[in-house]
């Protein structure tokens, strides 16, 4: 069967060793394979070296959207797969996209839907998945700028695959925690130097809002115990967002 579609994964990495070997494991069909480490500390470029197709690059972390839109310029073909360290795909994914090569394609961008691992098991097959540009042309496609929860912006048809990935992102309570914090402050800043603003009642009422989406309409309530806990974590970094917002208008404006 001839491969029309040639395909480039790009990884993005740092500090990645409980999860680079299960990213990588994935991505055997792809035509070129391509890491950039963010000069990790532990043995991430030691567990990368142990495959040999896969192209290791380093580079000091520029931000989460420069860095993502580097490894997508070093790519050799039009057609990327972007996935972080922490992501893999699912058998699933990788049949379809292996098929997907032998097809003329009818979209320049795809979204994926992705599986969530919460806490301590993988979200129940109930719960809304969230869906990101994952595989795209490049020449039609460019990162957002934001300096969290950046994005793949396509300038053509975008469609979705059916190719779910599984994303290790908050393996537990206090890692979820820390990203909050991190989080936060990046979203926070980001929103005052677009102009937003936080008045005291959205400070308070959100929150409240957030949790009722994320419990009700996003279903986190066949997660069980873990779905009331995500839940609730969700809506303090939705509450922590918006203060950290006030207090940058009490300090600057």
């Amino acid at each position: 069967m001839t491969n029309k579609n040639p395909v480039s994964a790009v990884v993005t990495s740092f500090n990645s060793s409980k999860t680079i070997e299960k990213c990588l494991d994935g991505l055997s069909w792809a035509d070129e394979i391509i890491v950039l480490d963010s000069f990790s500390e532990d043995e991430t470029v030691k567990l990368i070296q142990q495959f040999p197709d896969v192209t290791l690059k380093h580079q000091a972390f520029k931000g989460f959207s420069k860095q993502k839109q580097d490894v997508i310029d070093m790519a050799s073909h039009d057609w990327v797969l972007l996935l972080d360290a922490d992501e893999c795909l699912t058998p699933r994914a990788i049949k379809l996209l292996k098929k997907w090569q032998t097809q003329t394609p009818k979209a320049d961008g795809y979204n994926l839907p992705r599986i969530e691992w919460v806490f301590w098991h993988w979200a129940h097959p109930w719960v809304k998945r969230n869906e990101f540009i994952r595989f795209f042309n490049r020449k039609k496609s460019h990162m957002s700028q934001d300096l969290v929860h950046e994005s793949i912006t396509v300038d053509g048809v975008v469609k979705r695959l059916y190719a779910p990935f599984k994303h290790y992102g908050e393996t537990s309570i206090q890692v979820k925690l820390e990203k909050i914090n991190r989080y936060s402050a990046l979203a926070a800043q980001q929103k005052y130097d677009r102009g937003k603003r936080c008045s005291a009642p959205r400070l308070f009422l959100y929150p409240v809002f957030y949790f009722f989406r994320q419990y009700f309409i996003k279903r986190q309530i066949f997660n069980g115990v873990a779905g009331v806990i995500n839940a609730t974590l969700n809506s303090y970094y939705a509450y922590l967002k918006y203060a950290k917002l006030y207090e940058l208008q009490q300090n600057k404006d």
